[in-house]
């Protein structure tokens, strides 16, 4: 398995067919796009859709590799963005010059395939207004998008080089919005577009207040929510009540404005430019060419240039509605803006790595590319940068600390926005000073598990599989870091905390794709001394301080050894006079008890004789005294007698002992010859007294006695 293509994708059918019919033209572009776990491409040589079911096929052998969705009308378009709908049930192709509307069929089947794995299909389409870009050569498509608030899930807006926004459901044209002057372009180029007047990207925010239609007059407040249950939050309201979506339309001179207007309504509100701060010369941007909000909380804007530098900014409230200058079209009413956009920071792509500059950001002044922005779906802080350059992964920082705040409950705690964002060089495609480009002709998004997918301009398809949040990777001794008191806190970061800054690298080494064509001798070489020089300056460097921080850690940690070893040594001594200190206090202790106990008997005995001495006792307790001290003395004389008592006995138990002990010693023994004797005649004697019994009795009963 390759390490760049983690799905083994280059080896498949449908790339294999893709790549016979790649455009010449190497420019930026999108052929791709993810749904869930079907994979989308454009076969621009027989103007068709494939589709693959990827995560099925991670499983093991499928019997379909890919399926063909064949248009039912021609596709005459240089078709160089796809973009599947919301619910996967539409898939728009558009190019340059118009755009054409796939119908998806319906899907069955044990692993989800169209009409069970049917191999080709035919599928209805329809073209968007053929007969106006027939009509305006000059007419071209800017961007489009899927509406989030479209219920049957067909709403297409899409924005053309005049300035216009036009909204399609299915193939039928609902509202033609102007959001800027009308471009003319009969005998000359409009002077508009040398000043950056033409829209070139927008965006939809997150849905604004709820607004009556009797609410003609007056003024019109709205407020940007973050809630994404819009929807259901829509239909539970009254019919008089609608919900305005703020269009956020970027100009290439940097101007932003913003459309307010329902997903279904003819009338719109135009407010801008609008105000940005803090204040610059450049205005953030003379050759911007996209925009992306991020639905945070406020909404985030990401500004991109062709340059390489991406704006983050909040799109917040007003203070009070600020009027603009008048338009160039008087046929265009702008409104006070109620919004003002307040630029955070900024970060600079590398667009290529510079031959022998070490990859820093020489290359990103060198080299200008239109930089195409798509939203990560999974991590609301991630989104990817792509152009003819590479991929880029940028990680907006401060989204986190915004909502961290908001979910605070603590009325001391500040917002603190130190952070700064993360862009990493994913891939890198032009890594020479040569005008030859390997532009990305195609990006989805992977989700469970994610990963990306890209195809280049040479036919190479990269598939890699991304961390879906870098948070997730804390360790447990990391998260518990956000609990800590305030005296911990003021120790300073811990040492884990000082080696990922110091590892934290400025420029990293991207996956480097293959060129068209095979590069010289000279590009090698120094390819090969920019490598080394990012990895002696990126990495062994920082390897080298991270060892020197180890080893004034460890030299701190043996200082604090033997401080705590000659601590440890006076709290032994200390102990030992405590102890000792104590052993004498507890002596003390019990000759004062012993004596307390003494004074206590002493005095029980004087107030009891002074009690009894009292002249005016009572008589009843003088008797009582009285009889107390007889009875002591008849117990005492008892006792007496007991005990001599017994002494008496023990004296007679000592003298019968004794006398027991002495007729022992004193009675006499037969030897053993006079005592076997002795028994001999006894037995004899016993014999004869039994025979004579026996007579006696044999004559009674002769005689009858």
């Amino acid at each position: 398995m390759s390490l760049t293509d983690i799905l083994e994708l280059n080896k498949t059918e449908l790339f294999a067919k893709i790549r016979d019919g790649l455009p010449v033209v190497q420019k930026t572009q999108n052929l791709l796009d993810c749904k869930d776990d079907l994979l989308f491409a454009w076969d621009a040589k027989e103007c068709c859709l494939l589709v693959r079911n990827w995560r099925s096929s991670l499983a093991g052998e499928v019997s379909v590799q890919f399926q063909t969705l064949i248009p039912s009308s021609t596709v005459g378009l240089d078709v160089d963005r796809v973009l599947a709908s919301n619910e996967c049930s539409l898939v728009a192709l558009s190019g340059p010059r118009g755009v054409t509307i796939l119908e998806l069929p319906r899907r069955w089947g044990p692993d989800g395939y169209y009409k069970d794995g049917k191999a080709r299909i035919t599928c209805r389409t329809f073209s968007l207004d053929t007969q106006l870009f027939l009509n305006n050569p000059h007419l071209e498509v800017r961007q489009m998008r899927w509406h989030p608030h479209s219920v049957s899930d067909s709403t297409l807006l899409v924005l053309l080089n005049n300035n216009t926004i036009r909204v399609y459901n299915h193939s039928k044209l609902r509202h033609v919005w102007q959001v800027g002057p009308s471009l003319h372009r009969g005998e000359g180029t409009s002077s508009l577009c040398d000043f950056g007047e033409v829209a070139v990207d927008f965006d939809i925010a997150p849905a604004g207040k709820t607004r009556g239609d009797s609410e003609t007059t007056g003024k019109n407040e709205t407020t940007l929510d973050n809630s994404n249950k819009t929807l259901m939050a829509a239909k539970s309201l009254p019919k008089q009540e609608r919900i305005e979506w703020p269009v956020v339309v970027l100009r290439e001179n940097g101007n932003i404005y913003v459309l307010m207007t329902g997903v279904d309504s003819e009338m719109t509100r135009l407010q801008g430019p609008i105000t940005i701060t803090p204040q610059t010369r450049d205005n953030y941007g003379l050759e911007s060419c996209a925009l992306m909000i991020i639905p945070s909380l406020p909404p985030t804007i990401v500004m991109a240039e062709s340059n390489g530098k991406l704006h983050h900014a909040l799109l917040m409230e007003a203070e009070a509605a600020e009027l603009s200058f008048n338009e160039v079209d008087d046929f265009v009413l702008i409104e006070p803006a109620e919004y003002v956009v307040h630029v955070l920071e900024t970060v600079e792509l590398e667009l290529g790595l510079a031959a022998g500059g070490g990859g820093g950001g020489a290359a990103a002044a060198s080299y200008n590319c239109p930089v195409y922005l798509k939203r990560d779906l999974i991590n609301e802080m991630r989104y990817f940068a792509y152009h003819n350059a590479g991929l880029h992964a940028v990680t907006v920082s401060f989204i986190s600390e915004l909502q961290r705040y908001l979910d605070s409950e603590s009325e001391d705690d500040r917002l603190e926005l130190a952070a700064s964002s993360r862009a990493e060089y994913i891939l890198c495609t032009k890594f020479d000073s040569s005008e030859s480009v390997n532009a990305v002709f195609g990006l989805a998004l992977l989700q469970i598990p994610a990963g990306v997918v890209l195809l280049l301009g040479s036919g190479q398809v990269i598939s890699l599989k991304l961390v879906i949040d870098a948070q997730l990777l804390v360790t447990p001794n990391e998260s518990k870091q956000a609990g800590l008191d305030v005296s911990q806190q003021e120790s300073g970061p811990s040492f884990v905390d000082t080696i990922k800054s110091l590892l934290q690298r400025s420029v990293n080494q991207p996956i480097l794709a293959e060129k068209l064509a095979s590069p010289s001798a000279q590009e090698s070489y120094e390819l090969l001394n920019q490598a080394i020089e990012v990895l002696r300056e990126q990495y062994l460097k920082r390897h080298d301080l991270v060892r020197a921080a180890f080893a004034r850690h460890i030299n701190q940690i043996q200082l604090k050894r033997e401080q705590q070893k000659l601590e440890i040594q006076d709290l032994e001594q200390e102990r030992e006079l405590i102890s000792e200190r104590a052993h004498k206090l507890a002596e003390r202790f019990e000759e004062i008890s012993y004596s307390q106990e003494l004074l206590v008997r002493k005095c029980n005995g004087l107030m009891q004789k002074a009690n009894a001495a009292l002249p005016n006792n009572v008589v009843a307790e003088r008797e009582f005294a009285q009889e107390v001290s007889r009875l002591n003395t008849v117990t005492q004389s008892m006792a007496a007698g007991l005990e001599s008592c017994k002494k008496t006995l023990n004296k007679q138990r000592y003298h019968i002992a004794k006398s027991q002990e002495d007729l022992k010693k004193n009675a006499y023994e037969l030897p053993e010859k006079q005592h076997s004797t002795i028994t001999e005649i006894l037995t004899q004697l016993t014999g004869e007294i039994d025979r004579q019994i026996i007579d006696v009795k044999r004559i009674n009963k002769i005689v009858g006695v």
